[in-house]
């Protein structure tokens, strides 16, 4: 940390500490204020430090609501910084402590920022409903704000499926809501990607411009305009302005880290370095972005680590109390094993006897698990031959032990290389996984030969019997 940066924390955490000593909730909330200018700066670590004393103050002097709005800024501050596992944690407090408060405003948010989370780790559906009931308050209150940012977050998804028709629907009920240097580059990459309107992308972006000069603009909104204007010149030909343009947008990206936004530009860097005959200059942008992809899929198998129970249970809300009495049951199932396997084990002290408590729990939880692989397999199997995005992200929450198995022998294995182990797991023959993957039988073919070097699968073994194997020994 360098010494401006040490002596900015420093006088933050020293005028908070005076305001906090005082317990004035005027005070608190005019030191809130700053949060807002240190996220418009890109200074989210620190602005994480001040909004966790800000809290401090807040519950000191039973400001519900004001606490619980913390907690929220802070789940918004490491969602920005890629950090979807603490965003999460911060968003499960805010809901817990907002549960008496009937605040429109806060579910609002709530609901905005579980679906950027949700979108984040890939559960689009469930992201979708959230953004749903965000944007249902939103509407009901007539929140302008947080109907341009609920909109353009739901097009972000819309435009992931590569459906146009309700992304550009959202980009503009965005802009119209509240006009920001966001909503217009995302409209200029509208027009320049899939319209092909040159003029009305040059209008969006000279909008973006007007926008960007006022001085609350988050930086990162600069960084999705000139990168938008980067593909605008790509587009026209003018690859060294398109050039200028995509640097500037990588040196704001990385100076907020913000990996997702640098290797979106590296990709289109790597295409303008092409154009231009600079191969060598298009290869490193394009390692480099495919470094970051692959470092953003691994950091997102890290994420389902999560209980998977608690992943399921806040993608059905409707069937929310049906889940939350299996989950007593099985709480309750689980203190009884431990209070008779304490008891046994003091009264006895017998190795066997300690055994069998042991094998009889684990025989339960293969039991509940298997259960519930049969009735998740049927949906699994529909997933997979309609090539649903949605295969994978539900094949690992059935199956996480055959996915963490997969990775301890090859760390490095790719999402596309582990679905393609999801198919095979399930059954499928090449024949199948071509049809249904609109492939053809050698690529598959390839590919499974491919996986075979990966994973070490003895050459007098074929690669189902290995799966078929691997699935005794995890269940």
């Amino acid at each position: 940390m360098n010494l401006k940066k040490a002596l900015f924390i420093f006088f933050i955490l020293f005028f908070s500490n005076i305001a906090f000593g005082q317990k004035s909730k005027e005070q608190l909330d005019s030191l809130y204020l700053q949060l807002n200018v240190l996220r418009a700066e890109g200074k989210f670590k620190e602005a994480i430090v001040l909004c966790k004393e800000l809290i401090s103050g807040y519950e000191s002097i039973k400001e519900d609501k004001a606490s619980v709005k913390g907690y929220i800024f802070i789940a918004n501050t490491y969602s920005n910084l890629y950090n979807t596992k603490e965003s999460l944690r911060y968003l499960d407090i805010a809901a817990a402590k907002s549960e008496n408060l009937n605040d429109d405003e806060i579910q609002i948010r709530i609901n905005g920022e579980y679906g950027r989370c949700y979108h984040n780790l890939g559960f689009y559906t469930l992201a979708l409903n959230h953004y749903k009931k965000a944007i249902h308050l939103a509407q009901k209150n007539k929140r302008k704000k947080d109907l341009e940012y609920l909109y353009g977050l739901r097009s972000v998804i819309y435009e992931h499926q590569k459906d146009y028709k309700n992304m550009y629907a959202d980009l503009l009920k965005a802009h119209l809501a509240s006009p920001t240097t966001y909503t217009s580059s995302r409209l200029a990459k509208y027009y320049i990607s899939l319209d092909k309107n040159m003029d009305s992308a040059r209008y969006y972006l000279e909008a973006g411009e007007k926008y960007s000069s006022s001085k609350m603009l988050p930086i990162f909104q600069k960084s999705v305009l000139d990168r938008n204007w980067g593909r605008y010149y790509l587009e026209k030909g003018d690859y060294k302005t398109a050039v200028s343009y995509l640097e500037k947008s990588i040196s704001i990206s990385e100076k907020l880290n913000k990996p997702q936004d640098i290797m979106e530009t590296q990709k289109i860097l790597a295409q303008a370095y092409k154009l231009m005959n600079e191969y060598k200059k298009a290869s490193e942008n394009f390692e480099n972005y495919s470094a970051i992809h692959d470092s953003l899929s691994v950091e997102k198998q890290k994420i389902y680590d999560l209980p998977v129970k608690k992943i399921i249970r806040e993608k059905d809300l409707k069937n929310q109390k049906s889940y939350t009495t299996l989950y007593v049951i099985v709480t309750i199932t689980i203190v009884l094993f431990i209070i008779i396997y304490i008891y046994t084990l003091k009264k006895y002290n017998s190795k066997k006897r300690e055994s069998s408590a042991l094998l009889t729990i684990k025989e339960e939880e293969n039991l509940q698990l298997q259960q519930k692989v049969n009735e998740s397999f049927e949906n699994i199997v529909q997933l997979a031959k309609s090539n649903s995005p949605e295969f994978f992200t539900r094949f690992q929450e059935v199956y996480p032990e055959v996915i963490n198995e997969l990775l301890k022998i090859d760390p490095k294995l790719r999402v596309s290389e582990l679905t393609l182990c999801a198919y095979i797991y399930l059954g499928f023959n090449a024949k199948d996984i071509a049809t249904y993957t609109f492939r053809t039988i050698s690529t598959v073919r390839n590919r499974k030969h491919n996986l075979r070097t990966k994973l070490n699968i003895p050459t007098e073994e074929t690669t189902e019997l290995w799966f078929k194997n691997l699935g005794k020994r995890l269940y």
